[in-house]
């Protein structure tokens, strides 16, 4: 039965044509790709860069016996992973496409950006020949033929265009090789971030180094201080104590780590020695998921030999700071605080019969569905009559996420995620006390979110006001000693 169905399965092979191979150019059996000059090491590595790292290559096509195909005058894709392209700087070279003559291109200067720790660079010969394509001639995957007669005219149709501006109807050998390992230095929490709203590395799973000693580093090092702010039942938070990134003052240096569930035997005040995750974008805030860690200090209260909590002070918000979106973003997921901020008084589950919020009636969610639709227009009118009156707190807000809007001196608001750390406070009967609101800042959207560590970082009716090192620490457990 075996010989059977093993027979008749090569009877069917042997029938079914693969038109991916009819149509592809043969000749090349490998490419051969070598990085001139320094290439870096584990201990010497090239600068980690997001404005790009020049270096030289030399590319060469070769056959099955390994000597080169002097007949080939096309094209190879040249890629880096992990790492981009930017430029290639070459006769004939179209933006990552690199043209060889005669089978070889030396001495390419090729400008490449976001390589992190061992890296390589490829090239493969696709059969992509790009031209401009409002050429006269048109370029052959546009002007109405069928060139190679395989049956199909022009991109999409014919599986050997790879674009519209593609010059050939054949595919390419898809032939690669790859250099030899680049090492790069892995980034740092503002390399992550970015310095901008949105991280370069989304979707890079990537390895920032912590330094596990509490002296800062030498001048000029890139190992860095990476001390835990705060632990939560869904992650973690961290910030980079040695960046210098804006004018000499540290800016997108925190980040938050999104682990499922509390973290596995860290505190606040560690010192990680490595933090590793995906990089991802999640409601405007740039975070790490499914990550990995190693503490590299495991702090303890009163112990000299871990050393005093390194938690940084809190950046303080003031009304300019808060309305401006720029500014803000370097301070995502770090630790804020805003003083004598008033508490809404203007609140309340009751939805205004005429859509304008007051006392008790500030529900502009007049759907019922639980959420404020801004391309509704009365709810979105009634919604923005709060927020521009700095005694209002939309209600829906507080129902499912227990986040209130408070106002800073000046006039600018943010919001406050109390219900997290007081689930028994009353919005309706605020305290006319000004408090003083400290926590980590998150954005949703154009919205930023303070999110107290503990009831301490509330400070209303008489509480103090302590140090963020001081504050919402939890000692391990036994078990975790």
């Amino acid at each position: 039965m075996r010989r059977i169905l093993l027979a008749t399965l090569l009877g069917c092979s042997a029938r079914i044509e693969d038109p991916a191979l009819r149509d592809r150019a043969g000749g090349v059996a490998r490419v051969d790709v070598s990085v001139m000059g320094a290439r870096g090491s584990l201990d010497a590595p090239l600068p980690f860069s997001s404005e790009g790292v020049d270096l030289t290559l030399r590319v060469e096509v070769l056959d099955r016996q390994g000597q080169r195909v002097t007949g080939f005058n096309g094209f190879v894709a040249v890629s880096m992973e992990p790492g981009l392209v930017l430029d290639l700087a070459a006769p004939g070279a179209v933006r990552n496409y690199l043209r060889l003559q005669g089978g070889l291109a030396e001495g390419v200067r090729v400008r490449v950006a976001r390589g992190y720790g061992p890296t390589r660079l490829w090239a493969e010969d696709n059969g992509y020949e790009p031209v401009d394509p409002q050429r006269a001639p048109p370029p052959a995957c546009a002007n109405g033929r069928d060139d190679d007669g395989d049956g199909f005219v022009d991109y999409p149709a014919d599986i050997g265009c790879a674009a519209a501006n593609d010059d050939s109807e054949r595919a390419g050998s898809f032939a690669a090789g790859t250099s030899e390992p680049l090492y790069f230095d892995t980034p740092t929490i503002a390399d992550v971030q970015g310095r901008s709203a949105i991280s370069p590395l989304v979707d890079e799973r990537v390895t920032v180094r912590g330094l596990a000693r509490h002296e800062p580093p030498p001048e000029g090092s890139r190992l860095h201080r990476l001390v835990v702010t705060q632990t939560d039942n869904s992650g973690f938070f961290v910030t980079d104590l040695d960046d210098r990134s804006c004018d000499g003052a540290p800016c997108f240096n925190s980040m938050y780590s999104f682990n499922f569930r509390a973290p596995d035997g860290m505190r606040p005040c560690d010192l990680l020695l490595n933090l590793t995750g995906s990089v991802a974008e999640f409601v405007s805030t740039t975070q790490l998921a499914q990550p990995g860690f190693q503490i590299g200090v495991a702090w303890r209260p009163d112990d000299p030999a871990t050393g005093p909590c390194r938690i940084p002070d809190a950046v303080m918000l003031d009304s300019a700071l808060v309305r401006d979106a720029a500014r803000m973003e370097r301070y995502e997921s770090g630790l804020v605080r805003a003083a004598d901020v008033t508490l809404p008084t203007v609140v309340g589950p009751l939805r205004p019969g005429d859509g304008t919020p007051r006392a008790g009636q500030t529900n502009c969610d007049f759907s019922g569905d639980g959420a404020i639709d801004y391309d509704d227009a009365a709810e979105a009118a009634c919604a923005n009559a709060c927020d521009a009156n700095p005694a209002c707190s939309e209600w829906t807000s507080w129902a499912r996420y227990g986040q209130l809007r408070v106002t800073l001196p000046g006039g600018g608001r943010v919001a406050v995620a109390v219900r997290a750390i007081e689930p028994n406070y009353d919005p309706e009967r605020p305290s006319t006390v000004p408090a003083t609101v400290t926590g980590t800042l998150r954005q949703v959207g154009p919205n930023w979110i303070i999110n107290p560590r503990c009831d301490v970082d509330f400070a209303i009716e008489g509480r103090p006001v302590r140090s963020t090192r001081e504050s919402c620490l939890h000692e391990r457990s036994l078990s975790e000693e």
